[in-house]
């Protein structure tokens, strides 16, 4: 008798397969630098997280705007900790290797601003434009459900006989 629980042996774990999706469309490290911003207060502290707040992430320099001029030579004295700091909190592969400070109060974005930008990206990605299906007629119907008789699960049998024949492959 069939197991009536059998198409869940192959069942895996959400984060396994969001894993997989971020990999298989190379986001690990736009992820990445996205949370840079979003957890930038738990990254570098409260305190440095008042006086500063990121701008970008290109080629491993990340550019941080400063209020004050006090705050911009602690900052320089505190790279090298920042820099680790980030990384750790981060994960995986060092992703930020410099930091360029810039003043300037008046141009500091708030968590809102990223999300708002980072929203206005996602918008504008282009993605292809779906294929419509060509289904199989004639001697190719039947050459592709003879090809799928040799399959032994009935239920993948006709789950692949059936793509099969709508895409015609």
């Amino acid at each position: 008798m069939r197991d009536a629980f059998e198409r869940l042996r192959d069942v895996q774990p959400l984060d396994v397969l969001l894993s997989r999706l971020v990999g298989l469309h190379e986001l690990d490290d736009v992820m990445r630098a996205h949370r840079v911003v979003l957890e930038w207060h738990r990254l570098v502290g409260p305190t440095v997280a008042r006086a500063t707040a990121p701008d970008s992430l290109l080629r491993g320099v990340l550019s941080v705007w400063v209020r004050t001029a006090p705050w911009m030579q602690e900052l320089r004295l505190l790279k090298p900790k920042l820099i680790a700091d980030i990384n750790a909190g981060i994960g995986g592969r060092p992703l930020v290797t410099d930091l360029r400070l810039h003043f300037g109060a008046a141009r500091m974005h708030d968590l809102d601003d990223h999300v708002a930008q980072l929203r206005a990206w996602m918008a504008k990605r282009r993605r292809p434009p779906a294929k419509t299906p060509t289904p199989a007629v004639g001697d190719r119907r039947v050459r592709i459900e003879r090809e799928a008789a040799a399959i032994d699960d009935p239920e993948l049998r006709e789950l692949v006989s059936r793509v099969r024949t709508r895409w015609d492959r």
